[in-house]
């Protein structure tokens, strides 16, 4: 455009120097004066042979050539820069990312507004990949082709200067000298006019900020795709766009990875060690690839050593440390951990030495000793570096290998007695909160046997507002957690922690009946407690573990370590309520061997126990299940007074656990006395509290007797579709019962059927 007005002015000024019009010139050259007016301004091609014309008229002595000549060289179509560079070979999932991607790219109906999409995600997580797979598929819809700088924001070395990099997007756009001239801003404005003419898709990789890449970014009908290890919340309000957070592959991805680089049949032949390794390898791309690359260049003979060498944070930090600083990881992460604010690197520290593999915002504060609103923010400050990911229940965790940098950090920068004191500060922290969530569940269950000792400066969750839901919930969360703190200070001077945390979540396991967890949580707490020779905690531990093998009815071994049980704790003198728990537990574990005078001596002895306590939560218990005893031997008044006892004691109870239990009982001996109308009445109010109480298999064990209670009421209909939403609960908690109840269902629908029939 700059040549052709060039053009056009000095034909003006020459026929103003001549005293000629257009149309004098276009009749001498036998022209119309609209082609010539047209050629002047860029609308028809400048002919040479027109120009010649033109000048002879105008005698302009061959300046009107000389300026038409510069002007074809000028129309010499721009360069369509492609600078991409090569996307890895390997490149797996993503899928949904990249249809996003897509989608945005369709839907964007902004004008004056470019596309801008923002991908972030943690050190070695793909970014970067991703942007250049999306770019490589879809940079031939822009005219301008594509532009890539890795800006160097967070990454080892000096980051990028803003002004030199939109000065090669000027060369590469085809812009002259003079372009790159004036201040930083106005090259921005020559090169935003650049691209308005031939929109572009521009990749700013590995951004630090807004201020870094402002000048940078297109105007309308172009596209920017920007990665960035840091959240880039400035950025996101000026240009808003889509913002994506990238997570780690999938298992499966991240095996399908390893395949690629190493082959089936090596994965294969020990699948369980190459799962091992992606997961130590935090299912992080570019980890991966680097671990695949040790077996391939045979660093390492076998994916099971490269597995146990990356179980340890040494093993971790050392496989991935090289002389190349992209791929060694404490020069990759040193560029975020020195940007944070002293005491977010603290915590970040301390989070790497945790027990705890998940952090909430309570946690983190008995962790590190600071007040809680300070704690959150510490952590959104981590989350939003990206050194911390996301976990379930606003809990944050980091990846294995960031807690092994952190946890060297630690070592390097922490007093031994400052680490410490940490661990003992959230171990106080998880025993004092179990404690507090299992008497939130069953209230004083165990009497002051399993109370902790003074918090001192830790101030555990309490569960006075949220009760029973708030200590369910928090109990789901993190029970798992509390696991792996106990096998964390077993090597440390822990005492009795070791089998106490999982222990305190005895009334947990009971109502959900997490049976898997109950075993492991009873196993490892018994081993911990002979390894400390505690007859306290072995006699707790026997007590759980018999316990919960009744409940999965491995009644023989639940009989012995249960007797095991009560007969430590009258050795050892324990309370009433302990030895009261353990000979009702023992009792139920008798009445499934069939064995029906020992487990009357058994819930009496409790009974016994618990009423010289006056403790009615137990006496719930026990009497609700000696009013069925009763009524199975024929005595109908003793079971009908026990039942009434039972729901007086619950009704005392703050727990609607205790209180289901009552009325479920009560409903059952109603239902064995065909008092049906008023079984039904309380097995109704049991499944409500039940429901509420979130107490799974509890519900199909009422949803089944109220199914019983209708079909003897003579209503087959409503009997089906509570055995069904029993069927279907026993089915999620892989009950072996749903079978039974299934057949059942089959019953009624033929009976259905024939009365149908009979109708018919």
């Amino acid at each position: 455009m700059r040549s052709i007005n060039c053009f056009a002015a000095a034909v003006h000024r020459l026929l103003r120097e001549r005293g000629m019009t257009l149309e004098d010139v276009a009749a001498k050259a036998n022209y119309s004066p609209s082609y010539l007016s047209k050629m002047m301004h860029g609308r028809r091609r400048l002919l040479p042979a027109v120009v010649s014309k033109i000048d002879k008229v105008l005698d302009a002595d061959g300046e009107l050539e000389r300026i038409a000549l510069f002007q074809d060289a000028d129309r010499v179509a721009p360069p369509r820069p492609r600078q991409l560079p090569p996307a890895a070979a390997e490149f797996v999932g993503r899928e949904d990312y990249l249809r996003q991607l897509d989608d945005a790219l369709i839907a964007h109906d902004q004008p004056g507004v470019a596309l801008t999409v923002v991908i972030e995600g943690g050190f070695w997580v793909g970014k970067t990949e991703l942007a250049l797979r999306w770019a490589a598929r879809v940079e031939r819809r822009f005219d301008g082709g594509c532009l890539y700088a890795d800006m160097r924001g967070l990454a080892p070395g000096v980051p990028a200067d803003p002004g030199e990099v939109l000065d090669a997007f000027l060369r590469a756009l085809g812009a002259g000298s003079e372009a790159l001239r004036g201040t930083l801003a106005d090259r921005a404005a020559r090169y935003r006019s650049l691209l308005a003419q031939r929109p572009a898709l521009v990749v700013l990789d590995n951004v630090a900020g807004y201020e870094q890449i402002q000048h940078l970014l297109p105007g309308a009908g172009s596209a920017v795709v920007i990665t960035s290890r840091e959240h880039q919340s400035t950025l996101l309000l000026r240009s808003g766009g889509l913002h994506l957070e990238l997570a780690p592959l999938s298992p499966d991805e991240a095996l399908t990875l390893l395949r690629r680089r190493l082959g089936d049949a090596r994965v294969n032949a020990d699948q369980a060690a190459a799962e091992a390794m992606v997961r130590r390898c935090g299912r992080l791309p570019a980890a991966v690839l680097i671990a695949a690359e040790h077996i391939r260049e045979r660093r390492h003979g076998s994916l099971s050593e490269l597995a146990d060498r990356l179980a340890t944070t040494e093993g971790r930090l050392n496989l991935f440390s090289s002389s190349d600083p992209t791929t060694n990881i404490h020069s990759v992460l040193d560029v975020s951990y020195l940007a944070l604010p002293p005491q977010e690197r603290r915590v970040f520290r301390l989070l790497g030495v945790s027990p705890a593999h998940l952090a909430s915002a309570e946690s983190t504060a008995a962790l590190t000793g600071l007040n809680v609103a300070a704690a959150r923010d510490t952590l959104g400050v981590l989350r939003h570096a990206h050194l911390l990911d996301n976990a379930q229940a606003g809990r944050m965790r980091m990846n294995h290998l960031l807690r092994a940098y952190a946890s060297q950090r630690a070592i390097d920068e922490e007093p031994p007695s400052e680490v410490e004191r940490a661990h003992d500060r959230v171990l106080r922290w998880y025993i004092a909160t179990a404690w507090n969530a299992s008497n939130a569940l069953a209230p004083h269950w165990s009497g002051p046997a399993l109370a902790p000792e003074d918090g001192g400066d830790i101030e555990p969750l309490k569960f006075t507002d949220s009760g029973y839901d708030g200590a369910v919930a928090w109990c789901e969360d993190e029970v798992q957690t509390a696991i792996d703190i106990a096998r964390h200070v077993r090597s440390r001077a822990a005492g009795d922690a070791v089998w106490l945390l999982p222990t305190l979540f005895l009334p947990y396991f009971y109502l959900t009946k997490n049976w898997g967890t109950w075993l492991t949580a009873a196993t490892e707490s018994l081993a911990a407690a002979r390894r400390l020779d505690s007859q306290r905690g072995i006699a707790w531990c026997l007590h759980s573990l018999g316990w919960a093998q009744h409940e999965l009815g491995r009644t023989d071994e639940a009989v012995t370590n249960l007797r095991e049980a009560l007969r430590l704790r009258t050795e050892l003198g324990h309370t009433d309520r302990e030895r009261g728990w353990t000979a009702f537990s023992l009792g139920a574990a008798y009445l499934a061997q069939a064995l029906h005078q020992e487990a009357q001596d058994c819930f009496a002895m409790a009974d016994t126990l618990f009423a010289a306590q006056t403790f009615d939560f137990g006496l719930a218990f026990t009497r609700a299940v000696l009013a069925r005893l009763h009524h199975a031997s024929g005595d109908t008044a003793s079971a009908t007074r026990a039942a009434m006892q039972a729901l007086n004691h619950a009704q005392k109870v703050p727990s609607p656990p205790v209180l289901s239990l009552a009325h479920h009982h009560y409903g059952l001996l109603l239902l064995q006395q065909r008092q049906h109308r008023i079984a039904l009445t309380h097995l109704d109010t049991a499944l409500k509290l039940r429901r509420a109480g979130r107490e799974r298999w509890g519900e199909a064990e009422t949803l089944i007797a109220r199914a019983e209670t209708l079909a003897a009421l003579g209503e087959p209909e409503r009997a089906r579709d509570s055995y069904r939403e029993a069927a279907t609960i026993l089915e999620t908690l892989h009950d072996p019962r749903a079978l039974d109840i299934h057949l059942r269902i089959a019953t009624l629908n033929a009976r259905l059927r024939d009365s149908d029939d009979l109708v018919v």
